[in-house]
Order: C-alpha cells, then structure tokens, then sequence
C-alpha cells in the first residue's frame, strides 16, 4: 500500500497541491497589495533578481570549467598510497 501511495497517489497529487498552494499565497498577496499593506520584500522584482543570480552562476561555472584543470589529452597517473599516504593524480610525463 505504501509503495503504491509513493510511486502513484504523490506524484499525482504533488503537483495540485503546490499549485493550491501558489494559488493561496497569490491571492492572499492580491488581497494585501489592494489594501497598501504589502510588506516592501514582496514587492521586490524577485523575477529580475532570480534570472540575474542564474546568470552569475552559468557565467562563473563557465569560467571554473574552462579556466581550471589540465590540458585535453594529457595522461593522468591515479591516485594511490605511498607510504600509508594518499597521493594525489598528476600528470604524467612522457
């Protein structure tokens, strides 16, 4: 009964449920922005500053994945234990 209640009623359900939830939080928003009681955080462009933080993150993971690491084609010696010490991988010279 459990794995039925998993793997079939929540996936089913979870996503009525988080949009009965937005679907509460929104109008409850409405109802405080027609009254001028909006506290000031929600009415930030939080849209705006969400696309700019992702952005931001491409832009830096872009940067650390092409400006880190070895050169395509280099051979790597593994990782081993010298002496009860982990070694870390180095490149290999020919």
């Amino acid at each position: 009964m459990m794995r039925f209640l998993l793997t079939v009623v929540l996936p089913l359900l979870a996503p009525l449920i988080v949009y009965t939830g937005y679907l509460v939080l929104a109008q409850r928003k409405a109802r405080l922005a027609g009254a001028g009681q909006l506290p000031r955080w929600q009415a930030a462009p939080w849209g705006v500053i969400t696309m700019s933080g992702l952005v931001l993150m491409l832009i830096s993971l872009g940067y650390w994945r092409f400006s880190s690491g070895v050169a395509p084609g280099v051979k790597l010696e593994r990782p081993h234990l010298e002496d009860g010490e982990v070694v870390p991988s180095r490149p290999v010279e020919p």
